[in-house]
């Protein structure tokens, strides 16, 4: 008898972790049908996700749900990763994008194998769905900022818009250094982007692109310049190939509009970087150029582990930049 009970336990503990996790989609009543492929696309692809951790399951079986581009990075994200779904159960708002040309279901909690790091090993996805119900991009919520607090910010109606696709970009940026995709980072730095590593900064020899006339103040002097290809073969050759996980956090999230480029915008956060050979802490900031909103492109990153002498740290008024002529 005591055999049965544990064999049938195992069994049936067994079963539960397969059971396809039940989705409950708050919004989207305008659009009932988008609403139900969407609610019974996220519950396959959360179940097929659960069957992947257990060894029974294939990310390459969803990709007639997911856009090219997006199932490249959910493929990516599950290898690294190892997610498996926190909650049996989820209720989730559908929120509209782009006047009901996509839509975005926030905050799928998911439980991921963080190995011997102090990172949180719970996360937040977010799907975002084209009007046929396909996935086009996956990214993990940006923890402790209000989305509808920062959009409300924007000083015109294209400004809100712009802020909203910037927290779009902000939650893939996260999400490539934690899937390890090398191919979207490659894609968002700028050929000649200005990439500083340290407490104070020196200034970037010229270029022959819009950063010509961009230049750092004279006093603030040191450090290391890295170009883009020295950053990336450094993620390459050493962040991303000797760590198993990583686990990159943006809290303190700050957006500001250049006050002549409506195109140009600065955004600050502070960076919290687990892996399981390196953590560290810091402020980072990033010049974005989003001319092509869909496809934004980085100029400057910087990255301080502590603030100025003076208590400030790198803004968008440490440059002066010459729009090109159109």
């Amino acid at each position: 008898m005591i055999r049965v009970v544990v064999c049938a336990l195992f069994i049936v503990s067994t079963v539960s972790a397969q059971v396809k996790p039940a989705i409950t989609v708050i919004g989207g009543d305008d659009v009932p049908a988008i609403k139900e492929k969407i609610t019974a696309t996220l519950e396959v692809v959360l179940l097929e996700m659960n069957r992947v951790k257990s060894g029974t399951g294939s990310v390459s079986a969803l990709s007639s749900v997911f856009q090219t581009e997006a199932h490249a990075v959910f493929a990516k994200y599950v290898e690294q990763n190892k997610p498996v779904t926190a909650r049996k159960r989820y209720e989730v708002q559908m929120i509209e994008r782009q006047k009901g040309q996509c839509y975005d279901i926030r905050s799928i909690m998911v439980k991921v194998d963080v190995g011997e790091t102090e990172a949180s090993t719970v996360q937040n996805l977010v799907f975002t769905f084209s009007r046929d119900c396909r996935i086009t991009s996956i990214r993990s919520v940006l923890p402790s900022y209000d989305y509808h607090t920062i959009i409300a910010r924007g000083e015109t109606p294209e400004d809100s818009l712009m802020r909203g696709c910037i927290l779009d970009f902000m939650e893939q940026f996260r999400m490539a250094y934690n899937a390890k995709n090398l191919p979207f980072l490659e894609k968002v730095y700028s050929d000649d982007a200005l990439i500083l590593v340290g407490s104070v900064l020196q200034e970037k020899p010229e270029t022959d692109d819009m950063m010509h006339h961009t230049y750092l103040a004279p006093a603030k002097v040191k450090l290391i310049q890295q170009t883009k290809r020295e950053y990336i073969d450094g993620l390459r050759e050493r962040a991303f190939a000797y760590n198993a996980f990583i686990n990159v956090r943006f809290d303190d999230l700050t957006i500001v509009r250049h006050e002549k480029i409506p195109w140009l915008y600065g955004v600050s956060c502070f960076q919290q970087w687990n892996s399981s050979q390196y953590s560290d802490k810091g402020f980072l900031f990033l010049m974005m150029d989003f001319r092509n909103a869909s496809e934004p492109v980085i100029h400057v990153r910087t990255w301080q582990p502590k603030a100025f002498d003076n208590g400030q740290y790198v803004s968008l008024d440490d440059f002066e930049v010459v729009a090109p002529k159109q």
